[in-house]
């Protein structure tokens, strides 16, 4: 632990405790010598100009200062550790976001490099050692994620020109209730007026995005998730069928470690993994289940076992037409 890093954990201290703290607790907490700890007091308390006063019937040390004080947190107090957190935090947002805010957060970064750099950490180093690579995002125009996102957070309606994956393109006004990052690609949860409904629009397909002054309509949060957490990845709606997949190979040991679904069964039989869970729309999940073709069976139901025959023998057809 550094200095600096000592007088952020000192500070830190100071305002989590009620009560004067010791010297030898202050020294115990700091990793250093009593007379270090001393040191370092007068040195936070040249750094806050506030005052830090020795209470005589308590036999420790507090930090005194004004509510308005206390929330004024200077880049200084925070660590190392917390200052290269921030800094791949914002990592990887422009790459999740592939640019998306890169203006906004640019001051930011900023701040938080030269932090990094007073601490002898490479900015430069910590970025090209850690990689973000999104793959298969699809890119949202800066101005359609900043309006949806005013939209949710002031809790206004929006109208906007949504092109679906049919190929069919509305105009339509929701209600927002929630952004999802999900699989690299952004997922907006709204109640659409329209259809007098919850429905998920990708960001990437809106056309165009206009704030509205009418609040937005109030879904309960025990209905999003009712919408949403019980089918199968981002595509919502009740349950209706059981996913029953036979893996064997290497890819069962694997699959036997993964997460498809809240509620799924699985089980060894002899040296195939056998899963099982709910779904309601079978689009991603017939895409998720041809990523392990051989090693997969559909044992059920039928109509899940028909699609995934039906897009596996179109592939065949297209390699033997080329």
């Amino acid at each position: 632990m550094d200095k600096l890093d000592r007088i952020q954990k000192l500070y830190q201290l100071f305002m989590s405790h009620r009560y004067p703290i010791s010297l030898r607790t202050l020294a115990s907490k700091l990793d250093c010598t009593e007379k270090s700890a001393r040191r370092l007091i007068d040195v936070l308390q040249d750094f806050t100009l506030a005052t830090i006063e020795y209470d005589e019937e308590l036999k420790g040390w507090a930090y005194t200062c004004t509510p308005e004080e206390k929330n004024l947190l200077p880049g200084l107090w925070l660590t190392a550790e917390e200052l290269q957190s921030m800094a791949l935090l914002l990592h990887m947002l422009q790459g999740f976001g592939n640019g998306l805010l890169s203006d906004e957060l640019k001051i930011v970064e900023k701040g938080i490099h030269k932090l990094l750099k007073a601490r002898h950490i490479s900015p430069e180093q910590l970025m090209n050692r850690i990689k973000v690579l999104p793959i298969g995002h699809s890119s949202v125009p800066n101005d359609i994620y900043l309006r949806v996102s005013d939209g949710l957070l002031r809790n206004r309606q929006l109208t906007i020109r949504y092109t679906d994956y049919k190929g069919d393109t509305t105009t339509r006004t929701v209600s927002p209730q929630d952004l999802v990052y999900y699989r690299d690609n952004w997922y907006l949860d709204a109640w659409c007026h329209k259809k007098r409904d919850i429905r998920q629009f990708v960001l990437a397909r809106m056309e165009k995005v206009m704030l509205t002054e009418t609040p937005a309509k109030a879904v309960s949060v025990a209905e999003l998730e009712a919408h949403f957490a019980r089918s199968y990845g981002i595509f919502a709606g009740k349950p209706t069928h059981i996913a029953k997949l036979r893996f064997s190979g290497n890819v069962a040991r694997e699959v036997s470690r993964q997460n498809w679904h809240p509620q799924q069964q699985g089980h060894w039989d002899g040296e195939e993994y056998m899963l099982q869970f709910p779904y309601g729309d079978e689009r991603e999940l017939v895409r998720d289940i041809l990523r392990y073709v051989p090693e997969v069976v559909v044992e059920g139901p039928e109509a899940l076992k028909n699609s995934v025959l039906e897009q596996l023998q179109k592939g065949i057809e297209r390699f033997q037409a080329s």
